[in-house]
C-alpha cells in the first residue's frame, strides 16, 4: 500500500454563474458552468505513525496551516465517514493559487486531500460517498474530484459531466485582496446591490458554437455586486476591457465570487494593463477533465 502521493490541484473558473433566490438552508441556489485551469496548487498526503496527530504544513504561507484550512475540515469527514479516529496523516500544501479570489484554491485542496486518503487507506469510500464527504466540506468541493467541464446547480454540489474544452490560453488577474463569499451573497438582492434575474439567460452556448471556448463565458450575476464592494475590482475589469481589441479574446468577467478576473484567448498587453495595481497575472489554459490532475 502506498503510503506518499502528490497532486497538483487545480484552480477554476466560472464560465457562468446565476443566483437563484435563497434555501432553506440559507444557502442560494446557483447555475453555473465550471472549468478547471492549469494554475495549480501541489498537495502531498503522507500516513504516518497510527496514533500521531493530523498535521498541515503549508511552507511559504498563501493558507493557514491550522483547523481552518478546509484539508483539515475534509480529512475529519474523510475519517468520519469511515468510522476511524482522525489521525495517521500528514500534508503539506504548496499554495499558488490566490485565496479569497474565487479560483476555488481552498476547495480543490480538500478534494485532493479526500483523494489522497481514500487512495492511501484502501478506497474504503464508495463514489456516492465520497462525493458526499466533499458535499459536506464544501460547496465546490465536488467539482473538484472530477474537474474538466462541469455544470453545476443545486449550491453546487450537483454536477452534470459536459464535453471537455478544447485547451485555450486563458489570464487570470487576480488582485492582493481577499473577497468574502458570504458578504457577497449577503449583499445579493439589496438595495444597491445585484438585482437578482432568474433564468433570463442560457448557460451553454448553441451546439454550434460550443467548440469555441470563448462562446462558453456568459456572464456572472455577482459581478456588480463585487464591483460596488470592491472598487479595485471595477477598475481591473474596466482596466482590461480597454485593451481588448480581437474578438478572439473573450471576457474579462469575475470567477466565482472573488475578485479574480479572467479572459479566454492570449490577451496582449495584458502585463501592461495591470502594472501598478497590485495584481497577480497568471497566463495559464483549460484543462480537462481527463488531463485534471488528481481526477479518479
Amino acid at each position: 500500500m502506498r503510503r506518499q502521493i502528490s497532486l497538483e490541484r487545480p484552480a477554476k473558473v466560472n464560465l457562468s454563474l446565476r443566483v437563484h433566490r435563497r434555501r432553506s438552508d440559507g444557502y442560494h441556489a446557483i447555475s453555473t458552468v465550471l472549468q478547471t485551469i492549469a494554475l495549480c496548487d501541489r498537495l502531498t498526503v503522507r500516513r504516518t505513525e497510527p496514533e500521531a496527530a493530523l498535521r498541515l504544513d503549508v511552507p511559504g504561507g498563501g493558507a493557514p496551516a491550522d483547523e481552518s484550512n478546509l484539508v483539515m475540515a475534509a480529512a475529519r469527514t474523510f475519517f468520519g465517514a469511515i468510522g476511524e479516529p482522525a489521525r495517521g496523516a500528514r500534508f503539506e500544501l504548496r499554495k499558488r493559487i490566490p485565496p479569497g479570489s474565487g479560483l476555488g484554491g481552498g476547495s480543490s485542496d480538500a478534494a485532493g486531500a479526500l483523494l489522497a486518503l481514500q487512495e492511501l487507506w484502501g478506497e474504503p469510500l464508495s463514489s456516492d460517498r465520497l462525493h458526499a464527504a466533499a458535499a459536506a466540506v464544501g460547496s465546490d468541493v465536488p467539482f473538484f474530484l472530477v474537474g474538466g467541464t462541469v455544470l453545476a446547480t443545486g449550491r453546487g454540489e450537483r454536477l452534470q459531466a459536459l464535453e471537455d474544452l478544447a485547451a485555450t490560453p486563458v489570464i487570470v488577474a487576480a488582485p492582493a485582496m481577499e473577497v468574502s463569499t458570504a458578504a457577497v451573497y449577503s449583499h445579493w438582492g439589496r438595495p444597491g446591490g445585484g438585482e437578482p434575474e432568474f433564468g433570463d439567460e442560457e448557460l451553454l452556448p448553441p451546439p454550434a458554437m460550443r467548440r469555441e471556448t470563448a462562446r462558453w463565458l456568459r456572464g456572472n450575476d455577482l459581478e456588480p455586486v463585487v464591483r460596488r464592494l470592491h472598487p479595485e475590482v471595477d477598475r481591473l475589469l474596466v482596466a482590461l476591457r480597454a485593451i481588448r481589441r480581437d474578438e478572439s479574446d473573450r471576457g474579462p468577467q469575475l470567477s466565482g465570487a472573488g475578485g479574480a478576473v479572467f479572459g479566454v484567448g492570449n490577451w496582449k498587453g495584458a502585463e501592461s494593463a495591470v502594472a501598478g495595481r497590485n495584481v497577480r497575472l497568471f497566463r495559464t489554459s483549460t484543462l480537462p477533465g481527463r488531463l485534471t490532475p488528481g481526477r479518479t
